[in-house]
């Protein structure tokens, strides 16, 4: 049934999308009294449990501050924003934040700002503004990123997204970074967007998909909006000619080669934004799900390392339950209900829900998020990063979107939409998601014009922490408040893989832990998620009963398959797979106690 309702309800994408640079940026209009009253809402779903973050940032040493590049002239990149990234670039064991940055148009890479910037973990929550020991201080416009180990080093590697040529920077392990993207063949100058590191041919190398958008320049960029007024607004998707993404191939010498074609991904170009790399089917092999901008959004399965088959349509993961296409930017993938297999969540433009894709083994997926109760109070906002972590540690995903409009004048032309957006939150409660509102904290009560997230444990307590960049201001840092209770360190196990046939990162791996309750936990090392942001990527696992052992079951990229003896809780582990086929034990380091 559901398929019928596709393949009559859904767009024609041989057909060309009509071009109207005069429409506002995209279509619908979020009524003010709706938002209103869903925040009425929030207020009442707040209870008197202890909120689940505080907003450290005025105390974290961090002053950065976004610029979008945004100006009279209403240059499109300049709507899409930035993203921002934790890595552990110094090998300390904390994680350090990199913040990117747009700038003015047109661009130009010699200003000395504004510049990207990274920030040491100094413990405590408080960090050390080092770019310019590090050389990450880049000037151009800068959109995404990805973090991975592409020469297997064991030192992270940075790969930023532009618009103009992308810059990859290698890890020198003293604290620099050497920019290398021409000399490796990844440096194309087109408008980038998210982009992820994978391992699609399991030889042990991370190989990168990049998101491109489209085909823009300030010369050509029309008015949109309503001249009489003089009220310019960004023009709408479509007024952008879409680009094919790019994937390359790490060659293991420091070179990458664009393999694009030659695996089957270009197929149709499309306004990509959002990218996330996982088994989707279970095959062993990493799959590809794109977020697209008023356009479907793209499933790319994996066919053994070689070839990738475009079957978002025909699997019920390009549209919304109804058939429509939606305009989507950040996206995640994770067991939200425990069975086994990987769902995918779209985060979407106003009056477009946010959706939810459960994966019914394999063969399809069903958009569920208004039974899930994922819908309703995402419909008045704009969403753009999202990720699902077990924030309450009660062995459940939960799920977080940030959210912020492209325009701060639309009411300027009458309608009531609303710049800056509140962040949202909701609960798994096991069959459905509970939305927690202002009971997530003093945060959740805010509105900002929000962009890029991220997610990772910065003070090394086991429960994770969130990120969020904002549009020409400040970025938010946020305590997860959720171990504070003495007995919850007692359930928390943090692990760190490392991959020695496979790929350093071990992205593509995971985690399986079977409680004896009945609740079964598997987490994966994902490349990319969010929105052109990247990750911790270490994984978080809770135990039903404080103290109690638990058996975790390692599923490696390359096929390797390991159960470790019982992990004690309180406890962060460091996993290093085995570099030996016949070898049925992996290293496990116990690296103490959770801070």
């Amino acid at each position: 049934m559901l398929f019928a309702l596709c393949v009559l309800g859904c767009h024609d994408q041989s057909a060309p999308e009509p071009v109207d640079p005069t429409t506002t940026h995209r279509p619908g209009v979020a009524q003010a009294d709706r938002g209103e009253s869903v925040l009425t809402d929030l207020a009442r779903s707040g209870s008197n449990e202890p909120a689940w973050f505080d907003d450290v940032t005025s105390s974290s040493g961090i002053d950065f501050v976004h610029v979008s590049g945004d100006s009279p002239e209403k240059p499109f990149p300049a709507a899409n924003g930035s993203g921002l990234g934790m890595l552990d670039f110094d090998l300390d064991g904390w994680q350090d934040l990199l913040f990117l940055t747009g700038t003015q148009f047109p661009v130009d890479v010699n200003r000395k700002k504004p510049r990207n910037r990274i920030y040491r973990n100094r413990g405590e929550l408080h960090f050390e503004d080092v770019t310019d020991q590090t050389g990450l201080g880049h000037t151009g416009f800068s959109a995404g990123l990805a973090v991975g180990d592409f020469d297997n080093d064991g030192f992270p590697d940075v790969y930023v997204t532009c618009f103009g040529a992308n810059q990859m920077y290698l890890n020198r392990g003293d604290g620099t970074f050497d920019e290398v993207g021409e000399q490796a063949g990844v440096g194309h100058a087109q408008w980038g967007t998210s982009a992820a590191c994978l391992d699609f041919d399991n030889d042990g190398f991370l190989d990168l998909y990049v998101c491109n958008y489209g085909k823009w320049s300030l010369d050509t960029n029309p008015f949109c909006g309503d001249p009489a007024r003089g009220v310019r607004v960004f023009c709408s998707p479509r007024s952008i000619e879409p680009l094919h993404d790019v994937l390359y191939r790490n060659l293991g010498d420091g070179r990458f080669e664009n393999v694009t074609e030659a695996v089957g991904l270009a197929t149709a170009p499309a306004r990509s934004q959002g990218i996330v790399a996982a088994d989707l089917n279970n095959d062993g092999w990493i799959d590809l799900y794109v977020g697209n901008d008023l356009q479907a959004n793209s499933l790319f399965l994996n066919r053994g390392g070689a070839k990738f088959e475009s079957v978002g349509e025909l699997m019920g993961a390009a549209y919304d339950y109804v058939g429509n296409m939606q305009a989507s930017m950040g996206v995640d993938a994770a067991d939200t209900n425990g069975d086994g297999w990987l769902d995918l969540f779209a985060t979407n433009f106003e009056d477009e829900h946010n959706a939810l894709y459960e994966n019914l083994r394999g063969e399809f997926f069903d958009e569920v998020a208004h039974q899930r109760g994922l819908a309703r109070e995402s419909l008045p906002w704009v969403g753009w990063g999202t990720l699902f972590a077990d924030f309450d540690l009660d062995q459940r995903l939960d799920v977080i979107v940030v959210n912020g409009h492209v325009d701060n004048n639309r009411r300027e032309l009458g309608q009531d939409s609303s710049y800056e957006q509140p962040p949202l939150v909701w609960k798994n409660n096991g069959n459905r998601f509970d939305f927690l509102g202002v009971a997530a904290g003093k945060f959740f009560e805010s509105r900002g014009c929000a962009r890029g997230l991220s997610i990772g444990d910065l003070d090394n307590d086991g429960a994770v922490d969130v990120v969020v960049g904002h549009q020409d201001a400040a970025p938010v840092v946020l305590r997860n408040r959720n171990r504070a209770p003495p007995e919850a360190v007692s359930r928390i196990i943090r692990i760190h893989l490392v991959g020695t046939r496979s790929n350093r990162d071990a992205v593509g791996s995971r985690l399986v832990v079977d409680d004896p309750t009945g609740t079964s936990q598997m987490r994966i090392v994902r490349g990319g998620g969010s929105y052109l942001s990247a990750h911790d990527l270490r994984q978080v696992l809770v135990t039903s009963k404080a103290n109690e052992p638990i058996v975790v079951s390692i599923h490696w990229p390359n096929g390797m398959h390991h159960t470790l003896e019982p992990l004690v809780p309180g406890h962060q582990y460091v996993v290093i797979e085995p570099p030996d086929k016949t070898d049925p034990h992996p290293r496990v380091l116990n690296r103490g106690r959770l801070q």
